[in-house]
């Protein structure tokens, strides 16, 4: 389950915020040394103590991934920091804002705010950089010409022949067996031989032949995705005008009277309010959005400050210092762009992604490949998906036959490996000689005895045939790698369509493996899929993930 907004990293990462607002916002000015140490504590002791409130939201099933839920409950921790830090304090003789009641107010406030900013300023990067690389992918795919192999036969014929010089030595020496009667210390040793020719030469083939295909997505960066929150979508300057003046009023309580606080944060709201409802007036009438959102944030920025200082010289207020309004201006800017990047992903994500779009497209993305880096891409996959997978289930075979002296596997597993070397590779590789669906029930005859394997397509709809190879591929790769580096024995796909989504549920009973180099593998399934999640267990592994159509 996705922790959103009670995420322990999250918590861990706040710390230093929480002991720099301490001490900069709560305690009373000037400090000395051992005031330092003293707030420095009293941050830390409530900063922990907010753990025992989070531990227990994150077990209650009905809040957690709910985001109104979760701001309420972290209302709940933030009330909890807050009276921490009034009682704590008090039994420390550390002074206190009065009413008494105004410090829980303000960490109710507080630190559901740090949180949010945090999960949106570090999460929604994270989902629409998921998202571009998608949609870039999406794109380049469906700018690439209908592959023609006629056109590319000159490409074919150097890449086949290749490939021939490759399998031909093992293919002879496995026609020499075919038919007669091996020992199963020879079964054996032709195990080991496959898997060892499969590592040490067609591997490396289908790696050479895939790096002219490769294609990486540009990045989007957080710069590039703040100025689109920021100059592209409604600035949210209503959601952030009240916990921007609870705080805010708290803040200036610990530097002045509270009536002049009160004062000073009163006139600054109501210039907000005025802002916010002339920003909503103009939004739908000015064509230049990215200019009425500048014009808008200068002032919601500055406004109140310039109004703050006016009034002071006609009432003779207590003038609010510097430093207040420069971490007041802060704080407000930092509210706008956590509020903005939760819209973001949210209520304005298909807006970002159309101009994003809109980008992707004046990108000059070649539409032409040459062919002979389409076919080194298909000869690739061919290699490492269908070649690779069935030699190596048939070196499983042949051990399979050695251990319990089956000569009727033997012989089996001979067969199966002499029918995939007589093969006319380009036409499996490149002229389509079996469909998608065959070759989903050759993936699972292919490893027919060694593990069951259940792919699922009820529910799913019409699906292109593109999308039903990509899926092909994306299978083939996970089943092989499950059996080889994890043993697995039962393997279940179910596919399912969410949206215009397929979505993958893969899971396997194979033991835990650790994270090896990418190779081919990851760079085929990167290209393939996204919103990868993995979940351990003992007893196997759950990989849910969406198909790039």
């Amino acid at each position: 389950m996705r922790s959103g907004l009670f995420n322990w990293r999250y918590y861990f990462w706040l710390i230093p915020l929480d002991v720099i607002v301490v001490l900069f916002l709560i305690a009373p000015a000037p400090l000395d040394f051992e005031a330092v140490i003293s707030w420095s504590f009293l941050a830390l002791i409530a900063h922990a103590l907010m753990a025992v409130p989070i531990a227990i939201f994150r077990r209650v099933d009905w809040i957690i991934g709910k985001l109104q839920y979760e701001i309420g409950a972290m209302v709940v921790v933030g009330i909890v920091r807050g009276f921490a830090i009034l009682d704590i304090g008090l039994l420390m003789d550390l002074p206190q804002i009065e009413p008494y009641l105004l410090r829980p107010l303000n960490s109710a406030v507080a630190v559901p705010t740090w949180f949010v900013m945090m999960h949106f300023l570090v999460g929604s990067r994270r989902e629409f950089a998921e998202d571009y690389r998608a949609l870039y992918l999406k794109l380049v795919r469906g700018n690439i010409a209908k592959f023609d192999p006629k056109k590319a036969k000159m490409g074919v014929r150097e890449i086949e022949q290749r490939v021939e010089s490759v399998l031909e030595p093992l293919r002879l020496k496995i026609e020499a067996l075919h038919g007669n009667k091996i020992s199963p210390s020879r079964l054996a040793e032709e195990s080991l031989v496959i898997q060892a020719y499969v590592e040490e030469k067609i591997r490396p083939l289908s790696h050479e032949l895939w790096q002219r295909k490769e294609i990486e997505a540009p990045r989007l960066g957080f710069f590039r995705l703040t100025l689109l929150t920021l100059f592209r979508t409604r600035l949210p300057i209503g959601l952030t005008i009240f916990p921007s003046t609870v705080y805010s009023l708290v803040g200036l309580a610990s530097i002045m009277p509270f009536a002049d606080a009160f004062w000073h944060q009163a006139t600054s709201t109501i210039s907000l309010l005025a802002l916010y409802y002339l920003y909503n007036y103009f939004y739908k009438k000015f064509k230049s959005r990215a200019a009425l959102n500048s014009l808008a944030l200068f002032l919601a920025l500055f406004l109140p400050i310039a109004t703050s200082r006016i009034l002071d010289t006609w009432f003779g207020t207590m003038e609010v210092p510097e430093l207040g309004e420069f971490v007041g201006l802060l704080w407000f800017f930092f509210l706008l762009l956590s509020f903005g990047a939760a819209l973001a992903v949210s209520k304005y994500h298909e807006e970002i992604m159309t101009v994003l779009r809109n980008q992707l497209n004046d990108v000059v993305i070649e539409s032409h490949p040459k062919e002979s880096d389409e076919v080194s891409a298909r000869f690739a996959k061919y290699l490492h998906g269908e070649v690779q997978s069935e030699l190596l289930s048939a070196s499983m075979l042949l051990s399979q036959a050695a251990k319990e002296k089956n000569s009727r596997i033997g012989r089996r597993g001979i067969e199966k490996t002499a029918e995939i070397l007589r093969r006319d590779h380009s036409k499996y590789a490149v002229g389509g000689k079996l469909t998608p669906e065959a070759r989903m029930q050759k993936i699972i005859d292919a490893w027919a005895g060694i593990a069951e394997v259940e792919i699922d397509l009820v529910g799913t709809g019409i699906i292109t045939e593109d999308s039903l190879s990509s899926l092909s591929d994306v299978i083939e790769e996970l089943v092989s790698n499950s059996v080889r580096h994890g043993g697995a024995s039962q393997i279940s796909v179910d596919v399912s369509r969410s949206g215009d989504s397929l979505t993958v549920n893969y899971q396997e009973n194979g033991a835990r493996r650790s994270k090896g180099k990418p190779g081919l593998g990851s760079s085929l399934l990167k290209s393939l899929t996204t919103n990868v999640r993995i979940s351990d267990s003992k007893e196997g592994s759950v990989i849910t993930f969406q198909m790039i159509d």
